[in-house]
């Protein structure tokens, strides 16, 4: 069986995996499996998969919450994608890139949650910028039809396919659709900021008091996406990647 390598951006993401111990600057948890916490960001999150690879993973997932695209997800739907789309690069209109997941892995793991939450198998696009406002989700929507938005996957998904290795990800929806995340949120999201201290953060949010009531409401939609992701561990054996490579 291969040992999988997970990429979490955030620390509440990789803590719902449970307990892990330090190993080469890694983290590794119980059943053996390697954990990075990557940081916010396409880039971060490609150079924490290359590392796991170079350690020895025979198989990545991409693993935490999103936002909502479709209207129908609320927070604390789980998002097991068979889809993980990404915008093209450079200055003339490329269409989507695509990458699959494995899809006997990914299957086993629904069937493991169906019973205790809402799982969904819609394509998840992955944003260079964090997406916040209500109307650029809505219009995100109707032109990719992704059902929920994050800012890694792909770029796990894009080092998964070069090395030929089993990938999915898992996520868990944070805001639905028709909420607009405030500029305080966002600030702490850019790429830029992904290394930055718990104080700045904590600054960063209590120096906008007019977003304070929007972070009370996602203070909720927090403990929840964390306790789905949580139950998402412990229900789904997620990290118990499929025999052999490839993403079938």
């Amino acid at each position: 069986m291969s040992v999988t390598g997970v990429v979490a951006a955030l620390e509440f993401e990789a803590r719902s995996l449970g307990r892990a111990s330090r190993r080469a600057g890694l983290c590794a948890l119980g059943d053996g499996s390697l954990l990075r916490v990557s940081g916010v960001g396409g880039d971060n999150a490609a150079r924490a998969a290359r590392e796991l690879v170079a350690a020895g993973a025979g198989a990545l997932l991409s693993w935490g919450v999103a936002g909502a695209l479709d209207p129908a997800l609320t927070c604390g739907a789980v998002l097991l994608p068979a889809e993980i789309l990404c915008p093209g690069t450079g200055a003339a209109a490329l269409p989507l890139q695509r990458f699959a997941t494995c899809r006997s892995w990914r299957e086993r793991v629904a069937a493991a949650l169906q019973v205790h939450a809402t799982v969904t198998s819609g394509a998840l696009l992955t944003s260079a910028l964090p997406v916040a406002a209500a109307k650029l989700k809505a219009r995100m929507f109707q032109e990719t039809r992704a059902v929920a938005v994050d800012m890694e996957s792909a770029a796990v998904a894009r080092v998964a396919a070069e090395h030929q290795l089993p990938f999915i990800t898992l996520r868990v929806i944070l805001d639905s659709a028709t909420v607009s995340l405030p500029a305080s949120v966002m600030r702490t999201l850019e790429p830029a900021n992904a290394r930055r201290t718990g104080v700045w953060r904590a600054w960063a949010l209590l120096s906008a008091p007019a977003d304070w009531g929007a972070l009370l409401r996602l203070a909720a939609a927090y403990r929840l996406a964390r306790r789905v992701l949580h139950d998402c561990a412990r229900r789904a054996d997620p990290t118990r990647a499929p025999a052999g490579q490839g993403g079938s």
